[in-house]
C-alpha cells in the first residue's frame, strides 16, 4: 500500500513538472480562424436581425426537425452540456495538466459572462413566445433567459480551447462542426432562437481564444491545489451524470458509457499507476 502511494505521487509530480516546464506556443493561425468564425457568426446575427428581427429563421430551421430522429438531436445537443464536456474532458485529456488549467479558466469565464448576459438581457424563449401547435417543441418547455445559448456558448469555448491545443487539421474540423451541430439542435428541439445560438458561439469562441491566450502565459494553474480542484470537478461531473441524470433522457446510453470510461481512466492514470 506505501508503496503504491509512492508511485502515485511521483507520478502526479512528474506530471506537474512536465505541465509548468512546458511551454504552450498559442498557434497564432488557428486563432486567426478561430476569430474569423466569430467574426462569421456575429455578422449573421446582426444582419438577421436587421432583415427579420430577434426571431429571425427560427421557424425555417425549426421545421427541419421533423425529419431527424430525436435520438440523434438529443445526443447532438449534450455535447453544449458544460457536466458532459467536463467528463470528456477527464476521458480524452486525463494527463493534461496544462490543457486541465486552460478548460478551468475559460468555463470559469464562460459561466460568468453567459449567466450576465441570461440575467441582464432576460429574453423570453420560443416556447414563452409562441403557440405550442406552431413549431416543433422536443423536449422541456424552457421559457426564460434565452439570450445567449449556454449550449452554444460552452460548446464553442471549448472547441476553441481543443482547437488551440491540436495540431491535427482533421479534429480541428470536427471540432467547430459538432459546435455548429450543437447550436442548430438547440433550434432544432425548440429552446432558443438562432439569434441566441449565433451570439453564444461567436462569444464562445472569443472567450475560448482569450482563456487559452492568458493560461498559455499565467502558470497559476499548474500547482497542485488548483489541479486537484480540477480533478474533482472532471470526477464530480462523472458521479452526477449518474445520480441527476439529464434532461435528454435518449442521450443517457452517450452519456454513461462516457462518464464510466472516464472514472475508469482517471483511476487508471492516477491511481493503479506502474
Amino acid at each position: 500500500m506505501r508503496c503504491q502511494l509512492i508511485k502515485m505521487s511521483t507520478n502526479y509530480k512528474s506530471l506537474l513538472d512536465q505541465a509548468r516546464t512546458t511551454e504552450m506556443v498559442v498557434p497564432q493561425f488557428s486563432i486567426q480562424i478561430l476569430l474569423l468564425v466569430a467574426a462569421l457568426l456575429a455578422s449573421m446575427a446582426m444582419i438577421g436581425e436587421v432583415v427579420g428581427g430577434y426571431q429571425f429563421a427560427f421557424m425555417a430551421i425549426n421545421s427541419l426537425s421533423v425529419y431527424i430522429p430525436v435520438v440523434i438531436l438529443e445526443n447532438m445537443t449534450v455535447f453544449g452540456d458544460g457536466v458532459f464536456l467536463l467528463v470528456l474532458v477527464l476521458l480524452f485529456s486525463c494527463r493534461h495538466i496544462r490543457f486541465h488549467w486552460a478548460v478551468l479558466f475559460t468555463s470559469l469565464l464562460g459561466v460568468i459572462v453567459v449567466n450576465l448576459l441570461k440575467d441582464y438581457f432576460a429574453m423570453p424563449r420560443p416556447p414563452a413566445v409562441l403557440d405550442p401547435e406552431t413549431f416543433n417543441l422536443l423536449c422541456r418547455a424552457y421559457k426564460a433567459r434565452s439570450f445567449p445559448s449556454g449550449h452554444s456558448l460552452t460548446a464553442f469555448l471549448l472547441a476553441s480551447v481543443c482547437f488551440c491545443y491540436t495540431k491535427n487539421v482533421f479534429f480541428k474540423v470536427v471540432l467547430i462542426t459538432l459546435a455548429v451541430l450543437v447550436g442548430l439542435s438547440r433550434v432544432l428541439i425548440g429552446v432558443h432562437w438562432p439569434m441566441d445560438v449565433l451570439v453564444g458561439g461567436s462569444l464562445g469562441i472569443v472567450l475560448g481564444v482569450g482563456g487559452v491566450m492568458i493560461t498559455a502565459k499565467w502558470k497559476f494553474g499548474l500547482c497542485a491545489y488548483v489541479h486537484l480542484f480540477m480533478l474533482s470537478l472532471m470526477v464530480i461531473a462523472c458521479i452526477a451524470v449518474f445520480v441527476a441524470g439529464n434532461d435528454y433522457t435518449l442521450a443517457l446510453p452517450l452519456l454513461y458509457a462516457a462518464a464510466g470510461a472516464a472514472l475508469v481512466q482517471a483511476v487508471r492514470d492516477y491511481i493503479l499507476v506502474k
